[in-house]
């Protein structure tokens, strides 16, 4: 803040050659606040498209006003995919790692994840307390029956997951980890159900609910932890 007020009155002095307005301003600290927290979380689409849209801020000064907006949006776009694509594996490693530290402390293990590579829908029915769910480029949907619901890890990367916990028992508490880049998630969840929404980074993102939840005193408490990136994630209740 005090950089920005400090670049404000520099221009209104005419200490800088180009004048920023207030508003310039005030959308660059908007930007550059979306930029570091999308670096510090691996979050390469808030990266990519944050540096674009000061690109299209800064244009008359950078001298692109001859390719802005839509030719750099559209470069910002292909890049993100790209760059997703390369670099999704490592991401996802590193934010499931961190998130299962920070459920289990010193205890933390290594979830089971398995990399799905195909385009069909992969549908399949998991009976374990722990729910791995992995999609690249590609649909599942996951049909949970456990009778000691614990944790699921969702990863979706240009792609969408369905995982339904209509049939399941959750003795206590139970956690969902989500990492959702340029694709969607959907939750099917019982309605009795209390669940908390901790999502650590919605960038440019959007989530949604369907019913009503019917929260009792004997209702599990489910934490919804994870990132998501240009995505959607939506909560249903039946």
């Amino acid at each position: 803040m005090l950089l920005s007020a400090g670049i404000l009155i520099a221009s209104q002095m005419h200490l800088i050659t180009y004048a920023f307005s207030f508003w310039t301003v005030v959308m660059t600290i908007f930007l550059v606040a979306i930029l570091i927290k999308s670096l510090v979380n691996y979050v390469i689409p808030g990266t990519v498209f944050s540096l674009a849209f000061l690109a299209i801020l800064y244009a008359k000064p950078l001298g692109i006003m001859a390719i802005v907006p839509w030719t750099v949006l559209g470069a910002a776009l292909l890049i993100s995919i790209g760059l997703s694509f390369i670099f999704h594996p490592f991401i996802a490693k590193h934010r499931f790692r961190s998130m299962r530290y920070y459920h289990h402390g010193n205890n933390w293990h290594n979830p089971r994840m398995h990399a799905r590579f195909d385009h069909n829908i992969d549908v399949e029915t998991v009976d374990q307390p722990d729910v791995n769910v992995s999609v690249r480029m590609g649909s599942s949907v996951r049909y949970v029956t456990s009778d000691d619901f614990k944790e699921a890890n969702i990863d979706v990367s240009m792609g969408n997951a369905k995982v339904y916990f209509e049939n399941v028992t959750v003795q206590d508490t139970a956690t969902i980890n989500v990492n959702i880049s340029l694709g969607g998630v959907d939750l099917y969840v019982p309605k009795n159900w209390n669940i908390v929404k901790a999502i650590d980074d919605n960038s440019m993102s959007g989530w949604s609910e369907e019913g009503n939840p019917e929260i009792t005193e004997d209702s599990p408490t489910v934490t919804i932890h994870g990132y998501t990136s240009l995505s959607g994630l939506k909560i249903a209740y039946i």
